[in-house]
């Protein structure tokens, strides 16, 4: 009986080494799982951030886009200097002067978006500023040129 003792004795310690080292290699795999989970998140966070830039990005080309079309449909009417022969054509040329106006106006708040949208870009260090910034000079340059014309 003193023999069955000490080798239940022995299993035990077998057994709680055995349990030791299995919760040392586990605690390794943990900490592993740990270390890629973060390089995980580290790596969605990025994600998410260019994504983000992105969007910002071609929400800004879109706007310089749009207004860029404008100008160039209203580049040729701003510098007309084509009067009416008599009062219907000159009453009708009027009101599309008023119908321009009122675009100008609503392109210049468009343009204003730009501006904020590219200094909004420059703050976030936008990976592509430089481009950025020289379509907001650009298409100011162009709206204000329609802008003198009128």
């Amino acid at each position: 009986a003193v023999v069955s003792t000490q080798s239940t004795g022995e299993e035990g310690r077998l057994y709680a080494m055995e349990a030791l080292k299995n919760s040392h290699l586990m605690t390794e795999k943990g900490q592993r799982m740990r270390g890629l989970w973060e390089e995980l998140v580290a790596a969605m966070e990025k994600r998410g951030r260019l994504i983000e830039e992105a969007l910002k990005y071609a929400t800004f080309m879109r706007e310089v886009k749009e207004i860029s079309h404008w100008i160039d449909e209203h580049e040729v009417y701003s510098k007309a200097t084509q009067l009416g022969y008599d009062l219907e054509q000159n009453e009708a040329l009027r009101e599309e002067f008023e119908k321009f106006t009122i675009q100008l106006t609503d392109t210049g708040k468009s343009l204003d978006f730009i501006k904020e949208h590219s200094v909004q870009l420059q703050n976030d260090r936008h990976t592509d500023f430089k481009a950025i910034k020289e379509q907001t000079e650009s298409i100011s340059a162009r709206s204000s040129g329609i802008s003198r014309e009128c």
